[in-house]
């Protein structure tokens, strides 16, 4: 009976070559991997016509599936070619690594104690158990450490010369040509390591390597001949020792359990750098992919690949480029004693070369050539949970399948296929899966959405944890949005979560979200909240016209909304500070803006009248009424003569001048416009400001600034230029040169104007 052991990189074409070839002469009649024991009954698929790589195992508790682990193989892991070895060659296989089932419950178990610690951290006292403290073992302790002390085998790399312990194991492993005895000596150095370096062996890797022994020995029972053992290199010194059975059992006693499920999914390229399972990431996947396919090829093919691709971003490479650039790779490899170049090499010599010392290019071929986007596959009849067999096959019917790549939706809502897209769009947004997110169309039209696509495989496990809330999309985001309309206490809460909902095409939720909607409305007395909600309850009708639904309890309690504001507005207005009349004039901008956007003539009426109200009323801010007075002149309700009074009385002697400073703020609110072209109002700001004393001038000048500041850049170069024809009685002053200008009078206005306005005076 003998056990071989193959030391390997998780991601590299060489180990991945040199497993295969290895278990290829050897012909083992058992093949130990590290791997979840979970996941075993999932291997037979890694030769489905339907998988293709790179893909991952996704390990999830069902209860909490955000507590979840992935592994991903591209075609160049060695794991993956070992599996598709073992079910080719009728191989029994078996994943030996600590099942998830004991890991997982671990790091639950830290996560309370480490609550625990937060509450009693003042307490001296220690509990403990038999004399001794328990326990906790970090199973992300590993992540930690290589975090704090580095790459171990960045000492090997210093020894042989090398910049780092990455470059070091590609050369010495991933690019060797004479592959003899390679995984003995991978033993011996990480041998080496590890009696020099005791500290890079976290608790974690002692309880995985036990866990390892165990089944080892388990499998030498078997009577089994030959045995292959395929792990990390780090694991090989500690599974090639014999410690005593007893230290192993002692160590592995009592461990907590969770119960776990696995299951398949695509993974992409870019996402090979997660370190995630196993630990092992890597920054150049397409790169290896090459290495993988193209083991003998001198870097002609790949330089050819990457002058293609520049080729197609409309840049100038030649042939000549590509031999010269060949050439100086190979050249430099020569120089530091490597055998063929590595990417470093390639990068070098494309930036010398190609990009003419500029390493732009370098980012070009890093996303689409070292990198890439590729998107791996699975089969439809791996295990997955209802929800996500029904998103994928609306993604089908609809044509929208996840891909690696960004890629821009806008969408016609008066096309059939595009509003269903939409709403399948709305519903996985409702779920706070954020595959698909909205974005801003131009125009004011509601027919057009826009939406970003961009698959990430976290997604899945967001999809796996919304499934315990139906096994249909709709059935989910129904029952999800139920529970949260249940607890909303707030108007505006749920008339914005309406409006997410109206997209998603939820008639029953609708209809629930509605009748508590008119219950919290019934109920409140808040008329700051009920202008809050207006804005929404309108986009409600709006959006409701484009999707052919019937929103008319909507529109019968919008209607009743506004009464109640009318009703009851004016009082929020009255004997209220700067702040709170602030707070205030925003809610009526939006809602006017909003009543507008409707276009309902009895809203708008209404509306109207409460607007006039404000004006009118005695004690209302005079923010207030300034807006007030503003709105209804440019909806032509008053004449120019009872706005003439409204100044009048406003600019007053017995007015306070921070009131008529208030008063201007509202009526100017976000526009110099009105200045420009109402002559009469320009006099009268200007004549207004140039009357003040300095001390009142001082105390108006923050409000007045506030004022200005909201102007356009645009509108404040205009009256800028306008302050300079008109003298400090109003009158204009002519531009012809024969014309005397009261120089005093212009030096006590311009200055003040510019410093509103925020010009520098010259």
């Amino acid at each position: 009976m003998a056990i071989h052991l193959l030391g390997i990189r998780h991601h590299g074409p060489g180990s991945c070559r040199n497993v295969l070839n290895y278990l290829q002469e050897l012909k083992p009649d058992l093949i130990l991997l590290e791997g979840p024991a979970e996941a075993e009954v999932l291997v037979p698929c890694v030769i489905s016509q339907q998988m293709e790589p790179p893909v991952a195992l996704l390990a999830y508790q069902p209860d909490q599936p955000q507590n979840a682990v992935f592994y991903p193989f591209a075609e160049f892991s060695p794991e993956w070619q070992t599996m598709r070895y073992a079910i080719q060659n009728e191989v029994p296989l078996r994943f030996f690594d600590l099942p998830l089932t004991h890991s997982m419950a671990l790091n639950f178990k830290k996560e309370e104690k480490e609550e625990e610690d937060e509450e009693t951290e003042n307490t001296p006292e220690i509990q403990e158990d038999n004399g001794k403290e328990q326990e906790v073992i970090d199973v992300q302790e590993t992540a930690e450490k290589e975090t704090t002390l580095g790459d171990p085998f960045d000492y090997l790399a210093e020894v042989a010369g090398y910049s780092d312990g990455e470059t070091w194991w590609e050369t010495t492993v991933e690019h060797r040509k004479d592959n003899a005895d390679i995984f003995e000596a991978v033993q011996e150095a990480v041998t080496a390591l590890r009696t020099e370096l005791p500290q890079h062996t976290s608790t974690r890797d002692l309880l995985r390597e036990a866990w390892m022994r165990k089944m080892i020995r388990t499998a030498q029972k078997e009577n089994f001949e030959r045995i292959a053992v395929v792990c990390g290199a780090w694991h090989v010194p500690a599974l090639s020792s014999t410690p005593k059975i007893k230290e192993d059992n002692e160590l592995l006693k009592g461990l907590p359990k969770v119960k776990i499920e696995c299951t398949w999914i695509p993974w992409t390229y870019d996402r090979l750098s997660l370190r995630s399972g196993y630990g092992a990431g890597i920054q150049s996947p397409c790169w290896y992919d090459y290495l993988w396919h193209q083991p003998e090829d001198d870097g002609t093919l790949w330089i050819s690949h990457a002058a293609a691709l520049l080729r197609k971003k409309n840049m100038d490479i030649s042939v000549a480029h590509v031999i010269e650039t060949i050439r100086l790779a190979q050249a430099t490899a020569a120089l530091r004693n490597l055998s063929s170049p590595s990417l470093d090499e390639f990068n070098e010599a494309i930036t010398t070369v190609m990009g003419f010392g500029d390493d732009i290019l370098l980012q070009i071929i890093k996303e689409e050539l070292i990198i890439s986007n590729r998107l791996g596959s699975v089969p439809d009849d791996v295990p997955k949970v209802p929800l996500l067999v029904d998103v994928e096959k609306i993604q089908k019917r609809l044509r929208v399948p996840f891909t690696a790549e960004i890629k821009e939706l806008i969408l016609d809502l008066r096309k059939p296929n595009d509003l269903e897209r939409s709403i399948f769009f709305h519903r996985l947004h409702l779920l706070n899966i954020d595959w698909a997110l909205p974005g801003h169309t131009d125009g004011k039209g509601t027919f057009k959405e826009r939406w970003t696509l961009y698959h990430k495989p976290e997604q899945i496990i967001s999809i796996i944890e919304t499934a315990i809330w139906g096994n249909t999309l709709e059935e989910a985001t129904q029952k999800y949005l139920l529970k949260q309309t249940g607890e909303i206490r707030h108007i505006p809460e749920l008339t914005q979560l309406l409006n997410r909902v109206i997209p998603a095409n939820l008639p029953n939720l609708v209809e629930a979200m509605t009748i508590q909607l008119d219950r919290l409305s019934a109920a409140s007395t808040d008329i700051l909240e009920m202008m809050q909600a207006v804005p929404d309850l309108v986009d409600i009708v709006r959006y409701g016209n484009v999707r052919e639904l019937d929103f008319s309890k909507v529109g019968n309690m919008l209607h009743a909304m506004i009464a109640r504001i009318l009703a009851g507005g004016v009082l929020v207005c009255i004997n209220i500070d700067e702040e709170a009349a602030a707070e205030v004039l925003d809610r009526l901008v939006s809602t006017d803006y909003a009543v507008s956007t409707l276009n309902d003539s009895e809203l708008s009426t209404m509306w109207i009248e409460f607007i006039e109200q404000v004006r009118t009323s005695t004690n209302v801010h005079p923010l207030l009424s300034g807006y007030a007075t503003r709105l209804l002149n440019d909806k032509g309700v008053i004449s120019p003569d009872e706005m003439q009074k409204t100044l009048s009385f406003y600019s007053s002697v017995g007015n306070a001048p921070a009131d008529m400073a208030y008063w201007f703020e509202g009526f100017l609110r976000s526009s110099g416009s009105i200045l420009l072209l109402d002559d009469n109002l320009w006099n009268l700001v200007n004549n207004w400001i140039c009357t003040q004393g300095k001390e009142v001038f001082m105390e108006l000048l923050p409000i007045l600034k506030r004022t200005f500041s909201e102007f356009s850049s645009a509108e404040c170069r205009k009256l800028g230029e306008k302050a300079k024809t008109y003298g400090a009685g109003g009158t204009q002053m002519q531009t012809n040169a024969k014309t005397t200008h009261n120089e005093t009078e212009a030096a006590r206005v311009i200055p003040i104007v510019c410093q509103l306005l925020g010009l520098e005076t010259k």
